[in-house]
């Protein structure tokens, strides 16, 4: 039986390292956000991506993104300092219900 479902199978193994990879950096990204981020700021960051050259910093409430519009350039010199590769602009969203 499971010689019929190799050929179904067969291929994934590579997408789902590919997969693993991505979604590691995305954790590592929003990790080196985080502790970048005010102390009560921190605890609301939902996540942090790339977009291009672009830097996507997604809260879990709209009450907290005008703070973090407020030191987005500040963030922004942090994270590049760190190693982080240039960024061009904080754009700061809340998460979708």
């Amino acid at each position: 039986m499971t010689d019929r479902l190799k050929p179904l199978f067969g291929g994934l193994a590579p997408g789902l390292v590919a997969l693993e990879k991505k979604a590691a950096a995305a954790q590592s990204l929003s990790d080196r956000v985080r502790r970048e981020l005010t102390e009560a700021l921190r605890p609301h960051l939902v996540a942090a991506t790339r977009r291009g050259d672009d830097l996507v910093v997604i809260m879990d409430s709209a009450a907290w993104t005008p703070r973090v519009r407020y030191g987005a350039q500040s963030l922004k010199e942090r994270l590049q300092a760190g190693g982080e590769p240039p960024i061009g602009k904080v754009l700061v969203k809340v998460r979708g219900k």
